[in-house]
């Protein structure tokens, strides 16, 4: 006759086997340990998904905030280029005009736009009367046997009459962009701001 190790219960074979009264192993070899639920705990899970979500959101944050202003000047930059060979596109039909009519006088106006019935198609199939930003473009034909083209820039505002401008760089989206007589007298360069003059 067999008896339980643990509790001396009767038992027909001593061994790993559980006893019926005690539960532990009738043999006295030690239990087993007790293997309770088996899943995981929700609210561990809960915070450690929502850290990994802020984590994400700090660093797309980051990274937007230094991309940002990189598209937005690296979009000025690219319409002051497009305005700069815009208005030569427009020295060049003045010059084509100026050299049939011997320079003696550049066809009048006040914008780009008011060139179109003197200059086209015979000096340029297409004028471009506005600037990138949308502006359009002042035109002064000189006493001198000269012309201004202006553009207003990213403030879309005219600093000056089209002969009073002072001539030199800018460092600035918004200031004006002026070409006289086949070269540039206000212009773009270097590192550009947004604000102010």
């Amino acid at each position: 006759m067999a008896y339980c190790a643990y509790c001396g219960s009767h038992v027909a074979q001593v061994s790993f086997v559980p006893c019926a009264s005690c539960g532990n192993p009738t043999n006295g070899a030690p239990p087993r340990p007790v293997v309770t639920g088996g899943g995981t705990n929700a609210l561990a899970l809960v915070i450690g998904i929502a850290a990994a979500g802020l984590v994400v959101i700090a660093i797309i944050g980051i990274l937007a905030a230094i991309a940002i202003p990189n598209l937005l000047t690296a979009t000025q930059r690219s319409r002051q280029k497009r305005t700069m060979a815009d208005m030569r596109t427009i020295a060049s039909a003045l010059e084509a005009y100026g050299t049939d009519h011997e320079r003696e006088d550049y066809p009048p106006g006040t914008y780009v736009e008011e060139l179109r019935t003197h200059l086209q198609p015979t000096y340029s199939k297409a004028l471009p009367a506005l600037d990138a930003w949308g502006t359009a473009m002042r035109y002064m034909p000189l006493a001198e046997r000269g012309y201004v083209i202006v553009s207003a820039a990213g403030d879309k505002t005219f600093e000056a009459e089209p002969d009073g401008y002072t001539p030199g760089t800018t460092h600035n989206f918004d200031c004006d962009i002026v070409f006289a007589n086949g070269s540039f007298v206000q212009y773009p360069e270097g590192v550009q701001s947004g604000g102010g003059r």
